[in-house]
This record gives C-alpha cells, structure tokens and sequence, in this order.
C-alpha cells in the first residue's frame, strides 16, 4: 500500500470518528468551533420539535346555479411504497406541497402579504394549480374553492380549518 493511500484512508477514518462524535451532544461545542467549513454533519433523525399536526388538502366546487357540492380531499400523502425507507422520490411532491402549506399558514400572518395579497403568492398558486387538477371536475361545475384543515390527536380527532380561499373559475 502507498504511503499516499495510507494517508487517505487515515484521513476518512479521522472524518468518520469525528463525525460519529459530532452526534453526541457532548463534543459537539468542541468539534463546532473547528468545523468553520462544514465538513463534519451533524444527522438530527429526531426533530427537536416534531409535528403534532396533520394537513389536509379539500376542494369543492360551485355550479352555475349556485349550488355547491361537497368537500372533496386532494391528495397530498400518496401512499408510501413497500421500500420507501430506502427510496422514495414521492416524497419530493408531498413535501412541497407541506411546505406550501405551512408556507401559507405564515404568509397570512405577514402584514406585508395577508389575506389580501396571498393570492398573488407562489404557495397559493401551487396548491389552488394541484388541487384543480389533480381532483376531476364536476360537470357544470363553474368555479371551485381549496381549503386547509388541521388535524391533531389519535385518539380524539380535531379539526380546523386554517385557511379557507375564494371561488376561482375552472
């Protein structure tokens, strides 16, 4: 084995020994002070606040008439695939589609955006686009309207609307 081979081995080793550290939170302070380029990550596989509150995607549509139809859920966990702990290139969309959600939730709160100008806000028109055609349209359907509604709690569910947006034309 070459002495260059030799140092290259030596120095993964020395990276993954102090990448292992790193986790503890011990040496963490420590390694941090050293680490000013990033090179040594720190995995986090439980969040410090994890969620406690489910999203849900609805839409419903408005006739001609007047009349509206049901609430209808929009997909927005497809189901998980047999290997999705290894693979899973799904939860790409449904992770953007959380993020646009949650990313509304704090758009309302905005006095630079609020109620009046979220509808001009790139979260509102990807969800109001993926609900429109991802849920077929009732025929004579004139226009529709989407809707969040928060879950929380096993055993005893409750719901909340969140967020609730005007008719759009189909």
């Amino acid at each position: 084995m070459s002495s260059v081979s030799i140092l290259l081995y030596s120095i993964v080793t020395l990276w993954l020994v102090i990448t292992l550290l790193a986790q503890h939170p011990r040496f963490q302070s420590v390694i941090n002070r050293f680490n000013g380029l990033h090179v040594i990550p720190r995995w986090t596989f439980f969040a410090p606040n994890p969620g406690v509150r489910d999203y849900h995607l609805v839409i419903r549509e408005r006739y001609r008439d007047g009349r509206l139809t049901d609430w209808k859920s929009v997909p927005v966990y497809p189901p998980r695939p047999k290997f999705a702990y290894l693979w899973n290139p799904q939860k790409r969309a449904s992770k953007i589609l959380t993020d646009a959600i949650q990313a509304i939730k704090l758009l309302l709160k905005r006095d630079d955006v609020g109620p009046s100008g979220l509808p001009f806000t790139v979260p509102y028109l990807l969800l109001l686009h993926y609900a429109a055609h991802t849920v077929p349209a009732e025929p004579d359907a004139a226009e529709f309207q989407i809707a969040i509604i928060e879950s929380t709690g096993h055993l005893e569910r409750e719901l909340e609307c969140s967020f609730l947006s005007s008719f759009h034309s189909r």
